[in-house]
Protein backbone atom coordinates (compact mmCIF):
# COMPACT_ATOMS: atom_id res chain seq x y z
CA UNK A 1 0.00 0.00 0.00
CA UNK A 2 1.36 3.78 -1.31
CA UNK A 3 1.53 6.73 1.08
CA UNK A 4 -1.57 7.46 0.06
CA UNK A 5 -3.51 4.76 0.88
CA UNK A 6 -2.18 4.40 4.09
CA UNK A 7 -3.14 8.31 4.97
CA UNK A 8 -6.69 7.18 3.88
CA UNK A 9 -6.61 4.29 6.04
CA UNK A 10 -5.64 6.81 8.81
CA UNK A 11 -7.76 9.59 8.17
CA UNK A 12 -10.75 6.83 7.92
CA UNK A 13 -10.12 5.39 11.32
CA UNK A 14 -9.62 8.48 12.88
CA UNK A 15 -12.58 10.08 11.75
CA UNK A 16 -15.13 7.42 13.07
CA UNK A 17 -16.98 8.26 16.34
CA UNK A 18 -16.30 5.79 18.23
CA UNK A 19 -12.43 6.59 17.96
CA UNK A 20 -12.95 10.28 18.54
CA UNK A 21 -14.81 9.47 21.55
CA UNK A 22 -12.56 7.52 23.16
CA UNK A 23 -9.60 9.57 22.53
CA UNK A 24 -11.32 12.23 24.69
CA UNK A 25 -12.01 10.00 27.32
CA UNK A 26 -8.46 8.34 27.30
CA UNK A 27 -7.05 12.05 27.41
CA UNK A 28 -9.26 12.71 30.10
CA UNK A 29 -8.22 9.64 32.43
CA UNK A 30 -4.83 10.39 31.31
CA UNK A 31 -4.92 14.21 32.58
CA UNK A 32 -6.71 13.08 35.85
CA UNK A 33 -4.11 10.47 36.72
CA UNK A 34 -1.34 13.52 36.99
CA UNK A 35 -3.95 15.72 38.47
CA UNK A 36 -4.86 13.21 41.27
CA UNK A 37 -0.80 12.42 42.27
CA UNK A 38 -0.68 16.22 42.68
CA UNK A 39 -3.67 16.36 44.48
CA UNK A 40 -3.03 13.22 46.65
CA UNK A 41 0.43 14.32 47.77
CA UNK A 42 -0.56 17.62 48.76
CA UNK A 43 -3.28 16.74 50.63
CA UNK A 44 -1.80 13.56 52.21
CA UNK A 45 0.93 15.88 53.58
CA UNK A 46 -1.13 18.45 54.45
CA UNK A 47 -3.81 16.39 56.95
CA UNK A 48 -1.12 14.09 58.30
CA UNK A 49 -1.46 10.59 58.64
CA UNK A 50 -4.08 10.66 61.12
CA UNK A 51 -6.25 13.64 59.73
CA UNK A 52 -6.27 11.93 55.80
CA UNK A 53 -6.53 8.67 57.54
CA UNK A 54 -10.07 9.80 58.78
CA UNK A 55 -10.57 11.39 55.55
CA UNK A 56 -10.04 8.17 53.20
CA UNK A 57 -12.58 6.03 55.81
CA UNK A 58 -15.37 8.15 55.23
CA UNK A 59 -14.69 8.43 51.57
CA UNK A 60 -14.30 4.80 51.54
CA UNK A 61 -17.68 4.33 53.66
CA UNK A 62 -19.16 6.73 51.05
CA UNK A 63 -18.00 4.28 47.98
CA UNK A 64 -19.73 1.32 49.27
CA UNK A 65 -23.12 2.95 49.21
CA UNK A 66 -22.16 5.33 46.18
CA UNK A 67 -24.00 2.53 43.48
CA UNK A 68 -27.26 3.03 45.53
CA UNK A 69 -27.25 6.63 45.28
CA UNK A 70 -29.08 6.91 42.29
CA UNK A 71 -30.57 3.51 42.13
CA UNK A 72 -29.66 2.54 39.14
CA UNK A 73 -31.48 5.47 37.03
CA UNK A 74 -28.33 7.12 35.20
CA UNK A 75 -28.15 3.99 33.78
CA UNK A 76 -31.89 3.34 32.66
CA UNK A 77 -31.48 6.85 31.27
CA UNK A 78 -28.21 5.92 28.96
CA UNK A 79 -30.23 2.93 27.88
CA UNK A 80 -33.14 4.71 27.19
CA UNK A 81 -31.86 7.71 25.99
CA UNK A 82 -29.04 6.37 23.50
CA UNK A 83 -31.98 4.67 21.84
CA UNK A 84 -34.51 7.62 21.64
CA UNK A 85 -33.05 11.29 22.30
CA UNK A 86 -36.66 13.08 22.88
CA UNK A 87 -37.24 10.77 26.10
CA UNK A 88 -33.85 12.66 27.64
CA UNK A 89 -35.84 15.60 30.02
CA UNK A 90 -37.99 13.18 31.72
CA UNK A 91 -35.20 10.36 32.39
CA UNK A 92 -33.21 13.49 33.37
CA UNK A 93 -35.57 14.95 36.03
CA UNK A 94 -36.38 11.54 37.75
CA UNK A 95 -32.91 10.49 37.84
CA UNK A 96 -31.83 14.24 39.30
CA UNK A 97 -35.14 13.54 42.03
CA UNK A 98 -34.13 10.04 42.70
CA UNK A 99 -30.52 10.78 43.48
CA UNK A 100 -31.50 14.44 45.66
CA UNK A 101 -34.13 12.38 47.83
CA UNK A 102 -31.64 8.78 47.92
CA UNK A 103 -28.28 10.59 48.51
CA UNK A 104 -29.73 12.57 51.51
CA UNK A 105 -31.06 9.67 53.23
CA UNK A 106 -28.18 7.66 52.72
CA UNK A 107 -26.19 10.76 54.28
CA UNK A 108 -28.87 11.09 57.54
CA UNK A 109 -28.84 6.80 57.86
CA UNK A 110 -24.96 7.05 57.70
CA UNK A 111 -24.89 10.05 60.14
CA UNK A 112 -26.71 8.04 62.62
CA UNK A 113 -24.23 5.38 62.66
CA UNK A 114 -21.39 7.32 62.33
CA UNK A 115 -20.53 7.17 66.50
CA UNK A 116 -19.80 3.59 65.71
CA UNK A 117 -18.14 3.36 62.62
CA UNK A 118 -15.73 6.67 63.48
CA UNK A 119 -14.03 8.11 66.89
CA UNK A 120 -15.88 10.34 68.64
CA UNK A 121 -13.37 13.59 68.43
CA UNK A 122 -14.21 13.33 64.43
CA UNK A 123 -16.73 16.25 63.69
CA UNK A 124 -19.64 15.02 62.98
CA UNK A 125 -20.50 18.36 60.32
CA UNK A 126 -17.42 17.45 59.09
CA UNK A 127 -19.02 13.77 58.34
CA UNK A 128 -21.93 15.19 56.62
CA UNK A 129 -19.97 17.40 54.65
CA UNK A 130 -17.32 14.66 53.30
CA UNK A 131 -20.93 12.00 52.99
CA UNK A 132 -22.59 14.88 50.98
CA UNK A 133 -19.96 15.97 48.39
CA UNK A 134 -18.91 12.07 47.76
CA UNK A 135 -22.78 11.08 47.48
CA UNK A 136 -24.43 14.40 46.06
CA UNK A 137 -21.95 15.69 44.49
CA UNK A 138 -20.29 13.04 43.28
CA UNK A 139 -23.77 11.60 42.23
CA UNK A 140 -24.68 14.49 40.20
CA UNK A 141 -20.96 14.28 38.21
CA UNK A 142 -21.61 10.44 37.40
CA UNK A 143 -25.22 11.18 35.85
CA UNK A 144 -23.96 14.35 34.20
CA UNK A 145 -21.53 12.50 33.28
CA UNK A 146 -23.69 9.32 31.20
CA UNK A 147 -25.94 11.69 30.02
CA UNK A 148 -23.76 13.43 28.15
CA UNK A 149 -22.31 10.29 26.97
CA UNK A 150 -26.21 9.28 25.80
CA UNK A 151 -26.90 12.44 24.04
CA UNK A 152 -23.23 12.12 21.94
CA UNK A 153 -21.58 14.56 23.67
CA UNK A 154 -18.55 12.88 24.49
CA UNK A 155 -16.15 14.82 24.75
CA UNK A 156 -18.01 16.99 27.19
CA UNK A 157 -18.36 14.41 29.28
CA UNK A 158 -14.55 13.66 28.93
CA UNK A 159 -14.37 17.71 30.25
CA UNK A 160 -16.39 16.91 33.27
CA UNK A 161 -14.23 14.00 34.63
CA UNK A 162 -10.85 16.37 34.22
CA UNK A 163 -13.16 19.54 36.11
CA UNK A 164 -13.68 17.17 39.16
CA UNK A 165 -10.65 16.35 39.27
CA UNK A 166 -8.98 19.54 38.92
CA UNK A 167 -11.50 20.93 41.23
CA UNK A 168 -10.01 18.57 43.87
CA UNK A 169 -6.70 19.79 43.53
CA UNK A 170 -7.84 23.72 43.75
CA UNK A 171 -9.48 22.72 46.78
CA UNK A 172 -6.78 21.92 48.65
CA UNK A 173 -4.31 24.53 47.48
CA UNK A 174 -7.02 26.38 48.67
CA UNK A 175 -6.53 24.35 52.23
CA UNK A 176 -2.93 24.99 52.24
CA UNK A 177 -2.91 28.25 51.59
CA UNK A 178 -5.92 29.66 53.80
CA UNK A 179 -5.67 27.50 56.63
CA UNK A 180 -2.21 27.54 58.60
CA UNK A 181 -3.12 23.54 60.54
CA UNK A 182 -5.50 22.04 58.69
CA UNK A 183 -7.49 19.12 60.05
CA UNK A 184 -10.62 17.30 59.54
CA UNK A 185 -11.16 15.92 63.23
CA UNK A 186 -11.85 19.02 65.44
CA UNK A 187 -14.94 20.69 66.12
CA UNK A 188 -13.50 24.29 66.02
CA UNK A 189 -12.25 23.77 62.89
CA UNK A 190 -15.61 22.28 62.06
CA UNK A 191 -14.29 19.87 59.17
CA UNK A 192 -12.34 22.84 57.39
CA UNK A 193 -11.26 20.32 54.25
CA UNK A 194 -14.74 18.56 54.19
CA UNK A 195 -15.94 22.28 53.66
CA UNK A 196 -13.57 22.99 51.00
CA UNK A 197 -14.39 19.16 49.66
CA UNK A 198 -18.04 19.85 49.70
CA UNK A 199 -17.52 22.99 48.12
CA UNK A 200 -15.38 21.76 45.25
CA UNK A 201 -17.54 18.58 44.54
CA UNK A 202 -21.01 20.62 44.19
CA UNK A 203 -19.39 24.04 42.01
CA UNK A 204 -18.39 20.98 39.70
CA UNK A 205 -22.00 19.45 40.22
CA UNK A 206 -23.62 22.81 39.59
CA UNK A 207 -21.28 23.49 36.26
CA UNK A 208 -22.55 19.63 35.45
CA UNK A 209 -26.26 20.76 35.44
CA UNK A 210 -26.09 24.33 33.45
CA UNK A 211 -23.97 22.80 30.74
CA UNK A 212 -26.74 20.15 30.41
CA UNK A 213 -29.04 22.39 30.42
CA UNK A 214 -27.92 24.82 28.02
CA UNK A 215 -26.78 22.01 25.57
CA UNK A 216 -29.30 18.93 26.03
CA UNK A 217 -32.26 20.11 27.92
CA UNK A 218 -34.37 21.19 31.13
CA UNK A 219 -35.82 18.18 33.54
CA UNK A 220 -38.74 17.12 33.61
CA UNK A 221 -40.68 14.90 36.26
CA UNK A 222 -42.62 11.82 35.14
CA UNK A 223 -43.71 10.54 38.47
CA UNK A 224 -45.62 7.88 37.18
CA UNK A 225 -42.53 5.89 35.70
CA UNK A 226 -40.34 6.81 38.38
CA UNK A 227 -41.47 3.14 40.25
CA UNK A 228 -40.77 1.47 36.73
CA UNK A 229 -37.21 3.59 36.48
CA UNK A 230 -36.34 2.01 40.15
CA UNK A 231 -37.00 -1.01 39.22
CA UNK A 232 -35.29 -1.18 36.04
CA UNK A 233 -32.03 0.25 37.68
CA UNK A 234 -32.09 -1.30 40.89
CA UNK A 235 -30.22 -4.21 38.66
CA UNK A 236 -27.56 -1.72 37.61
CA UNK A 237 -26.65 -0.84 41.36
CA UNK A 238 -26.60 -4.26 42.52
CA UNK A 239 -24.03 -5.24 40.10
CA UNK A 240 -21.91 -2.05 40.83
CA UNK A 241 -21.90 -2.97 44.00
CA UNK A 242 -20.76 -6.36 43.69
CA UNK A 243 -18.15 -5.22 40.96
CA UNK A 244 -16.78 -2.39 43.90
CA UNK A 245 -16.78 -5.37 46.41
CA UNK A 246 -14.70 -7.97 44.21
CA UNK A 247 -12.50 -4.81 43.03
CA UNK A 248 -11.63 -3.78 47.08
CA UNK A 249 -12.24 -6.66 48.88
CA UNK A 250 -9.04 -8.47 48.67
CA UNK A 251 -7.30 -5.57 50.12
CA UNK A 252 -8.93 -5.09 53.19
CA UNK A 253 -8.84 -8.49 54.16
CA UNK A 254 -5.40 -8.35 53.17
CA UNK A 255 -4.78 -5.78 56.35
CA UNK A 256 -7.01 -7.72 58.67
CA UNK A 257 -5.33 -11.28 57.67
CA UNK A 258 -1.93 -10.64 56.49
CA UNK A 259 0.01 -7.48 57.28
CA UNK A 260 0.44 -4.00 56.34
CA UNK A 261 3.45 -4.66 54.27
CA UNK A 262 1.92 -7.27 52.37
CA UNK A 263 -1.17 -5.09 51.74
CA UNK A 264 1.34 -2.14 50.56
CA UNK A 265 2.87 -4.38 48.14
CA UNK A 266 -0.37 -5.73 47.19
CA UNK A 267 -1.80 -2.24 46.52
CA UNK A 268 0.94 -0.85 44.50
CA UNK A 269 1.28 -3.33 41.92
CA UNK A 270 -2.60 -3.02 41.88
CA UNK A 271 -2.03 0.95 41.36
CA UNK A 272 -0.10 0.17 37.85
CA UNK A 273 -2.73 -2.49 37.00
CA UNK A 274 -5.38 0.29 36.93
CA UNK A 275 -3.44 2.31 34.65
CA UNK A 276 -2.73 -0.28 32.78
CA UNK A 277 -6.62 -0.69 32.46
CA UNK A 278 -6.92 2.67 31.51
CA UNK A 279 -7.18 3.15 27.78
CA UNK A 280 -9.55 0.00 27.77
CA UNK A 281 -11.78 2.03 30.22
CA UNK A 282 -11.45 4.73 27.96
CA UNK A 283 -12.79 2.72 25.31
CA UNK A 284 -15.85 1.44 27.02
CA UNK A 285 -17.26 4.26 28.44
CA UNK A 286 -17.10 5.92 25.34
CA UNK A 287 -19.06 2.77 23.61
CA UNK A 288 -21.32 2.47 26.23
CA UNK A 289 -24.40 3.70 24.99
CA UNK A 290 -23.57 1.97 21.30
CA UNK A 291 -24.47 -1.30 23.32
CA UNK A 292 -28.10 0.32 23.68
CA UNK A 293 -28.18 1.44 20.03
CA UNK A 294 -27.31 -2.05 18.41
CA UNK A 295 -29.21 -3.66 21.12
CA UNK A 296 -32.25 -2.35 20.49
CA UNK A 297 -31.50 -3.24 17.16
CA UNK A 298 -31.27 -7.18 17.95
CA UNK A 299 -28.43 -9.87 18.73
CA UNK A 300 -26.90 -10.13 15.52
CA UNK A 301 -26.12 -5.98 15.49
CA UNK A 302 -25.15 -5.86 19.09
CA UNK A 303 -22.74 -8.84 19.30
CA UNK A 304 -21.28 -7.90 15.15
CA UNK A 305 -20.48 -4.70 17.07
CA UNK A 306 -18.54 -6.28 19.69
CA UNK A 307 -16.93 -8.56 17.77
CA UNK A 308 -15.70 -5.13 16.06
CA UNK A 309 -14.23 -4.67 19.85
CA UNK A 310 -12.60 -7.84 20.56
CA UNK A 311 -9.48 -7.73 18.30
CA UNK A 312 -8.86 -4.54 19.81
CA UNK A 313 -9.39 -5.60 22.97
CA UNK A 314 -7.13 -8.91 22.32
CA UNK A 315 -4.29 -6.87 21.18
CA UNK A 316 -4.26 -4.26 24.00
CA UNK A 317 -4.39 -7.12 26.75
CA UNK A 318 -1.29 -8.82 25.08
CA UNK A 319 0.66 -5.90 24.91
CA UNK A 320 0.14 -4.90 28.16
CA UNK A 321 1.64 -8.25 29.65
CA UNK A 322 4.27 -8.46 27.95
CA UNK A 323 4.41 -4.41 29.39
CA UNK A 324 4.40 -5.63 32.60
CA UNK A 325 6.72 -8.52 32.90
CA UNK A 326 9.47 -6.20 31.15
CA UNK A 327 9.03 -3.31 32.93
CA UNK A 328 7.74 -4.18 36.38
CA UNK A 329 11.61 -4.13 37.89
CA UNK A 330 11.23 -0.81 37.44
CA UNK A 331 9.32 -0.32 40.58
CA UNK A 332 11.64 -0.47 43.22
CA UNK A 333 13.27 2.35 41.83
CA UNK A 334 9.80 4.48 41.39
CA UNK A 335 8.53 3.59 45.28
CA UNK A 336 11.40 2.52 46.92
CA UNK A 337 13.81 -0.38 47.71
CA UNK A 338 10.92 -1.34 50.20
CA UNK A 339 8.80 -2.26 47.18
CA UNK A 340 11.05 -4.95 45.94
CA UNK A 341 8.27 -7.64 46.09
CA UNK A 342 6.04 -6.03 44.04
CA UNK A 343 8.00 -6.88 40.95
CA UNK A 344 6.68 -10.44 41.37
CA UNK A 345 3.05 -9.46 42.50
CA UNK A 346 3.15 -6.79 39.45
CA UNK A 347 3.91 -9.82 37.49
CA UNK A 348 1.45 -12.31 38.45
CA UNK A 349 -1.12 -9.39 38.41
CA UNK A 350 0.03 -8.57 34.60
CA UNK A 351 -3.32 -10.64 32.81
CA UNK A 352 -5.88 -8.37 34.80
CA UNK A 353 -5.80 -5.69 31.92
CA UNK A 354 -7.18 -8.08 29.01
CA UNK A 355 -9.23 -10.55 31.80
CA UNK A 356 -10.83 -6.81 32.75
CA UNK A 357 -11.54 -5.92 29.22
CA UNK A 358 -13.38 -8.81 28.12
CA UNK A 359 -15.61 -9.20 31.34
CA UNK A 360 -15.97 -5.68 30.13
CA UNK A 361 -16.93 -6.34 26.43
CA UNK A 362 -19.14 -9.70 27.43
CA UNK A 363 -21.10 -7.47 30.10
CA UNK A 364 -21.76 -4.22 28.60
CA UNK A 365 -23.25 -7.02 25.45
CA UNK A 366 -25.51 -8.40 28.15
CA UNK A 367 -26.63 -5.00 29.45
CA UNK A 368 -27.37 -3.52 25.58
CA UNK A 369 -29.36 -6.53 25.06
CA UNK A 370 -31.69 -5.52 28.16
CA UNK A 371 -30.26 -8.72 30.27
CA UNK A 372 -28.75 -6.54 33.32
CA UNK A 373 -30.05 -9.10 35.67
CA UNK A 374 -28.25 -12.16 34.82
CA UNK A 375 -25.16 -9.99 34.60
CA UNK A 376 -25.56 -8.80 38.13
CA UNK A 377 -26.55 -11.99 39.30
CA UNK A 378 -23.21 -13.36 37.77
CA UNK A 379 -21.03 -10.04 39.49
CA UNK A 380 -22.35 -11.23 42.80
CA UNK A 381 -21.31 -14.64 42.49
CA UNK A 382 -17.94 -13.62 41.55
CA UNK A 383 -17.63 -11.20 44.85
CA UNK A 384 -18.82 -13.89 47.25
CA UNK A 385 -16.49 -16.47 45.91
CA UNK A 386 -13.49 -13.41 45.68
CA UNK A 387 -14.59 -13.40 49.56
CA UNK A 388 -14.46 -17.11 50.19
CA UNK A 389 -10.93 -17.50 48.50
CA UNK A 390 -9.22 -14.56 50.29
CA UNK A 391 -10.41 -16.31 53.59
CA UNK A 392 -8.95 -19.65 52.71
CA UNK A 393 -5.99 -18.54 50.63
CA UNK A 394 -5.00 -15.32 52.14
CA UNK A 395 -4.09 -16.82 56.16
CA UNK A 396 -2.04 -20.07 54.22
CA UNK A 397 -0.08 -18.04 51.10
CA UNK A 398 -0.08 -14.25 52.49
CA UNK A 399 0.03 -11.95 49.38
CA UNK A 400 0.01 -14.07 46.72
CA UNK A 401 -3.13 -16.12 48.17
CA UNK A 402 -4.97 -12.46 47.22
CA UNK A 403 -3.45 -12.57 43.81
CA UNK A 404 -4.61 -16.38 43.02
CA UNK A 405 -7.88 -15.23 44.93
CA UNK A 406 -8.36 -12.34 42.45
CA UNK A 407 -7.30 -13.95 39.33
CA UNK A 408 -9.29 -16.98 39.75
CA UNK A 409 -12.42 -14.97 40.61
CA UNK A 410 -12.17 -12.72 37.89
CA UNK A 411 -11.68 -15.79 35.18
CA UNK A 412 -14.60 -17.86 36.88
CA UNK A 413 -16.79 -14.19 36.22
CA UNK A 414 -15.56 -13.96 32.58
CA UNK A 415 -16.29 -17.71 31.95
CA UNK A 416 -19.63 -17.29 33.34
CA UNK A 417 -20.76 -14.48 32.03
CA UNK A 418 -19.43 -15.83 28.48
CA UNK A 419 -21.40 -18.95 29.16
CA UNK A 420 -24.80 -16.92 29.85
CA UNK A 421 -24.60 -14.93 26.11
CA UNK A 422 -23.88 -18.10 24.38
CA UNK A 423 -27.04 -19.59 26.22
CA UNK A 424 -29.13 -16.52 25.58
CA UNK A 425 -27.87 -16.40 21.89
CA UNK A 426 -29.15 -20.26 21.38
CA UNK A 427 -32.07 -19.45 23.28
CA UNK A 428 -32.98 -16.28 20.60
CA UNK A 429 -32.19 -18.68 18.22
CA UNK A 430 -34.59 -21.04 18.85
CA UNK A 431 -37.42 -19.11 19.52
CA UNK A 432 -37.01 -17.06 16.49
CA UNK A 433 -37.16 -20.58 14.00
Amino acid sequence: MNLTGIKAKIDQITNKSLFKDTFWMLIARLINILVQAAYFVILARSLGAGNYGSFVGISALASLLFPFASLGSDDVLVKEVSVNRALFSSYWGNTLLILLINSIVITGCLLLVSGFIFPDELSLLAIAFLLLADLLGLGLQEAANKALRAVGLVHKAAQLVVFNTVGKLLAVLCLINFVHNPSIATNVDIGIWSIFYLISSLSVSLFALVTIHKMVGKPTLKFDRIKSDIAQGIYFSIGMSANNINNNIDKTMLVSMASLDATGIYGSAYRFINIGDVPMIALFNASYPRFFQKGALGWDSCLNFAKKLLPMILAYGILSFAAFQVFAPLIPKILGAEYQNAISTLRWLAPLPLITALQLLISNTLTGLGHQKIRSTIQIVAAVINVALNICLIPIFGLYGAIWATLTSDSIRVACLGIALFYLYRRSRLSSN
